[in-house]
């Protein structure tokens, strides 16, 4: 075991030489290594160099840089770092500066060393419990961020992370006139063969494809997983776009080749769709779409295995277009609706406050899923009236609710607000102009965002996040644990609550990986004093599990599927009773 580092900040000479005298069983035992140095000047030398110390004990007055000064720039180096200050200044307003400045305790001198002993302890063991707590917390949100941007079942990247990989060289198209490519390939037959042989070897198959991409691919090229049975190819610093054809030709001779199976052996015929990047997209969605396009134009009949995408192909674009336009005169027409899904206690089983969830009854389409609507609302902007329509849709039912269910208040309502919404320079106005409206207090209001909305724009984000927490709006983070995680942020950041998302939930009675991702999440919460909501409680068996890892909230058909505003009042009357 490492000795405890303790850095002593000062200039008196005999100081070196009690505390060498005092402490010098304990030096000797290397339980203590003190390192002496005159001022804070060569304290914050020391403390840039690559030796961790666990804490330092400081005077006040010392030439050069004084101790109350040196406090206000131990954060700089180690946040985690505590410091001692010992002076001969003990009065109230000296202790008061001092500790306003980080100081954790303070010693009047002459020093009663066996007071010294007792604080250097007490010390030395908070510090190394709390670095030991953010190592741990660390470890989890890596686990987390590698569950965000990898396939649990190849280990191959995912499709947020293979997006991320285009979008930088479309910059380097720009930027040095790069050439890329990205391709998308699929099995013909994958579900015959994950019905005739079953789920371990349909699995085994795509592991088993997964790695002979790998092995036939560039070091700097990339291979993803981006569906049951769909692959994403990022072919980079090409010579020629022949070349990519060409890879592709390799690619489908490879995977031609027979799979042995336990006793069974599998052939598959591969199609494969390639968009190049002289194509005028500047998204990486718009270029993994084209190529998606191109290879589900090979499947048709007659076509070739390898197609190359051309705006020919783009029927699937056309339906996009109408139903764009769709989306405009629904908006227009009011043809959206809104259902309330209860977040229960699970403590209690009481109900804390309904979920809002936007539904789309087209007029001729049907029912059209949120799935579908929501992307496109997003990408051509229509999401920001969309979006103030079910803010101010379920702040008004919330409004409703207390004249009718005054006895059962107080309820949250809670609302999904995009990147798009957040970023919209009108937000706090319509947001205070329907609070006001109603007479509702912002503490009734719950707005949901995804991780990558704060770390898109993150300065911007604190700022708009400090706002909404004045007008005491509170915040949560949607699908939590499938994007990327970061410690600094969930710190920085002034969030109330972790929302785990449903497929962590989903199989948590059976599946280990899921049930420690799930108990990773809930612990973090819990470290950063937050609360955790589980989307998706769907059977007594996963309420049981997540009551026992101390799980605050739930939501999910368990409890009740989403409801119609005006049925609410007679659950509640069922429900909280």
């Amino acid at each position: 075991m490492k000795p405890a580092k303790i850095l002593v900040v000062d200039d008196e000479k005999d100081l070196e030489r009690l505390i060498k005298q005092r402490f010098r069983k304990k030096i000797t035992a290397k339980q203590l290594d003190f390192i002496f140095v005159k001022n804070g000047v060569e304290a914050i030398k020391k403390l840039q160099t690559k030796d961790a110390v666990d804490m330092v004990l400081t005077d006040i007055n010392m030439p050069e840089m004084d101790g109350l000064t040196l406090l206000t720039r131990l954060p700089e180096i180690d946040q985690t770092l505590k410091a001692v200050v010992l002076s001969a200044y003990g009065d109230l307003p000296t202790i008061r500066v001092a500790m306003n400045r980080g100081a954790f305790d303070f010693i009047t001198k002459p020093i009663d060393f066996q007071d010294l002993e007792i604080t250097i302890d007490k010390t030395v063991t908070f510090v190394k419990q709390i670095r030991e707590q953010k190592q741990q917390l660390q470890q989890a949100l890596e686990q987390l961020r590698y569950q965000a941007f990898y396939d649990p079942l190849t280990g191959l990247p995912n499709q947020h992370y293979i997006l991320g990989r285009i979008r930088q060289c479309i910059e380097w198209r720009q930027q040095r006139n790069s050439l890329f490519a990205v391709l998308c390939l699929s099995l013909e037959g994958f579900k015959a063969v994950k019905y005739g042989l079953g789920h371990a070897l349909s699995d085994r198959l795509l592991v088993e494809v997964a790695r002979r991409l790998e092995t036939y691919l560039h070091p700097t090229d990339m291979v993803a997983r981006c569906g049951t049975d769909e692959f994403a190819i990022l072919l980079t610093d090409l010579p020629n776009f022949k070349q990519a054809e060409n890879k592709a030709q390799q690619l489908c001779q490879v995977l031609r080749n027979p799979f042995k199976l336990n006793r069974s052996v599998v052939s598959s015929n591969i199609y494969i769709g390639i968009v190049n990047s002289t194509i005028d997209y500047d998204q990486p969605e718009d270029f993994l779409r084209a190529a998606d396009t191109a290879m589900n134009y090979a499947k048709m009949p007659g076509k070739p295995n390898i197609v190359v995408f051309d705006t020919g192909m783009q029927a699937s674009i056309l339906e996009r277009l109408e139903l764009e336009a769709d989306l405009q005169r629904a908006i227009e027409h009011q043809q959206f609706h809104l259902n309330y899904q209860p977040i229960v206690s699970l403590s209690t089983g009481k109900i804390v406050g309904f979920e809002a969830l936007v539904r789309w009854q087209h007029p001729t389409r049907g029912w059209i899923s949120p799935d579908k609507f929501i992307p496109l609302a997003e990408e051509t902007g229509l999401i920001i009236p969309l979006g103030k329509w079910v803010l101010s849709e379920a702040c008004r039912q919330l409004s409703v609710w207390q004249e009718q269910l005054s006895h059962q208040m107080p309820l949250s309502i809670s609302v999904n607000l995009s990147g798009i919404q957040l970023w919209n320079p009108d937000v706090l106005q319509s947001i205070d102009e329907i609070l006001h409206s109603l007479s509702l207090s912002g503490s009734h209001l719950k707005l949901e965002i995804t991780e990558s909305i704060l770390m898109d724009k993150e300065s911007e984000a604190k700022a708009v996040l400090a706002q909404l927490k004045q007008r005491q709006i509170q915040l949560s983070i949607d699908d939590f644990g499938t994007g990327y995680s970061s410690l600094a942020y969930l710190q920085s950041f002034p969030i109330d609550t972790l929302k785990i998302d449903r497929s962590f939930i989903s199989g948590i009675e059976h599946q280990e990986k899921n049930l420690d991702i799930t108990r990773t999440i809930i612990t973090l919460a819990h470290s950063l004093e937050l609360d955790a909501i589980a989307e998706g409680v769907e059977t007594p068996a996963q309420l049981e599990i997540l009551r026992a890892l101390g799980c605050e909230y739930g939501q999910g058909y368990l409890f009740s599927p989403p409801l119609e505003g005006s049925a609410v009042v007679n659950f509640m009357a069922k429900v909280n009773r």
